[in-house]
This record gives structure tokens, sequence and C-alpha cells, in this order.
């Protein structure tokens, strides 16, 4: 069997509560094993060996388990042993109709199957958070993007975060420093920007976007983003796309540093940075009453990538 099957068959679990039958003549409907009912299959509670005990089969259809009359065929000795019982209705059964498979959705609407709505139901949700639109917007450079995700959730493979998890031994983890300024483990809020390194990087930069009043801190560059980032100006997006680049390649130079002993200095980091988004910049179309004319000449950002207004 190939590892995608085996992944496949390994979110039955997953899928299976928002698969049901949907009962036309129950002929279809295996009685035990598919979801016909709010308290799913019934094979999850009643056993193998009681299904045989009562004469039935594991390959039993619903309707073998309706009577003619409308009633349930099992024995009566089952709803003092499995109480809910007493909470199912015995479904009308039609002959003219088939049964069907459905999707039914949360809250337990019948939908339309479709891979989005399957995942829709199946994937973890939580709250909406502010900084979604600091991260995925349009114009963004996808790796940076995704990287600065990394940041926020602070899940960098930092030192700070290698002492919790006692990588290694304790002498090792005493020795370990930032590798870009040689002072203290590094951490996400240390990398961006309280390392000297870093905040050189971060002061060459920043005068190319609309934040010159923020600081390196992590915890007012966010404050910034959650306030800024629903805004679609250019002065905005330039500003997004330059924490994410600076963000990128300091993670880039420090582990370079690491790993492959390889130094740059800060105005080279810096500069990198900067060429990126400018290269981005010119993928884009502006429109020609931008607000912020400084960062049109900072950015140097050619007329044939400014637009009129619509009349």
């Amino acid at each position: 069997m190939t590892w995608g099957w085996r992944k496949l068959l390994a979110s039955r679990s997953l899928v299976r509560p928002f698969i049901w039958k949907s009962i036309g003549n129950g002929a279809e409907t295996n009685a035990w094993s598919d979801t016909w009912c709010n308290i799913g299959p019934l094979r999850a509670f009643i056993s193998p060996r009681r299904i045989a005990n009562a004469g039935f089969s594991l390959q039993s259809s619903l309707a073998e388990l309706v009577s003619h009359d409308g009633q349930w065929n099992w024995p009566t000795a089952w709803y003092n042993l499995f109480p809910v019982l007493i909470n199912i209705v015995a479904p009308t059964l039609c002959s003219n109709s088939r049964d069907r498979l459905v999707l039914k959705d949360l809250e337990g609407n019948n939908r339309p199957f479709s891979s989005w709505e399957v995942w829709n139901n199946i994937r973890y949700h939580a709250s909406k958070v502010q900084w979604g639109n600091m991260v995925w917007y349009k114009q963004c450079i996808p790796r940076h993007a995704f990287h600065i995700w990394l940041v926020i959730q602070n899940k960098l493979k930092t030192q700070d975060r290698l002492s919790v998890w006692e990588a290694g031994s304790e002498t090792n983890l005493n020795l370990m420093c930032c590798p870009l300024c040689y002072y203290n483990r590094d951490s996400r809020d240390h990398l961006f920007f309280e390392c000297s390194f870093a905040m050189q990087v971060w002061n060459k930069v920043r005068s190319f976007t609309n934040m010159g009043d923020v600081n390196g801190d992590w915890s007012d560059i966010m404050a910034w983003m959650n306030h800024n980032s629903s805004l679609q100006k250019p002065d905005n997006v330039i500003s997004r796309l330059v924490v994410a680049a600076a963000t990128y390649f300091i993670w880039q130079e420090r582990n370079s540093r690491l790993f492959s002993r390889n130094h740059r200095t800060a105005m080279v980091v810096s500069h990198e940075i900067l060429t990126t988004v400018r290269v981005r910049l010119l993928s884009l179309k502006f429109k020609r009453q931008f607000e912020n004319r400084s960062l049109v000449d900072k950015w140097k950002i050619p007329d044939n990538n400014l637009e009129l207004e619509p009349g």
C-alpha cells in the first residue's frame, strides 16, 4: 500500500462523523457500521458477539432491523443494556428510493461534497487573529510570509527554546550565545530587533518605511502591525514587506554564522533586504495619487509603475 493511501486511511476517524447515509429503502445502509443516526455507528458500542447472538450479521442492512409495522427488530433487552437506543426512532423506509451518501457540516446541514467542504469541517478552528493581514496579503513574498508566520508564533529553533527542550548538556547550553552579537542566548525578541547587529539592520531599513517612530522592540512592531496591517495603502504594504524581509534575512544570517561560519556586515544584509523588496515592488502597480511621495523617490519606483486614478 502506498504512503498516500495509508495517510488517507489513517484519516478515516476524522472524516467518518461527517459522512452520513440518507435513508431511502434502507437496503444499502449497513446497520452497524454506517452513520445514519445522531449517536453514530451502532458498532461503536454494540459488540459483534451481541449482534450475532441477536440473530444478525455484521453485514445486516438497516432494512433488516425494521419490521413491517415500523418497529425495531432488535431484542427488547438491548434497551436496558444500551439506554441510548431508546432515543432512536425507526426510520420510515421508502421502497422506491435508494439510500445515498451525504456530507454534513459542523452544524448538521447537508452539503454538496467537495474537498474544500471536507477540509473546512475536519481542520482545527480557532478565532481569527489580528495579525493575519500582516502575514498573508496578495503583495507578500511567500517565503517571507511563511517565515514571519513562524516568528509571530515563536516557533523558530532559537537557543532559548532549545534550553527548554534540554537539548545537550547544561554546560553546552551555558556556552550558547547569539551568533550575531555574541551576547546572551538568541531568542525571538532578541533577534528581532534587540540584538545590536539586528538593530543596525533595522535602523537602516526602517527609514524606507513609514515606521520611523517604531523602535526595534518586537512588541512595538507587532502593535504597529496590528493597527495598520488591514490598511491597503501602498506605504503600509511596503512596511509589511520590509518587516518580513528583515526577519527573513536576519534569521538567514544567524544560521549562516552558526553553521557555515560565513559573516556579512549589517550594511550588506540591509542592502539585500532593500534589493529584494524593491524587486517585488517593481512587479506591482501603484496609483499616481500615492500619498507618501518620499517613498516613491526612496524606492526609485519608475513612472510606468504608477497608474492614473480612474476618471
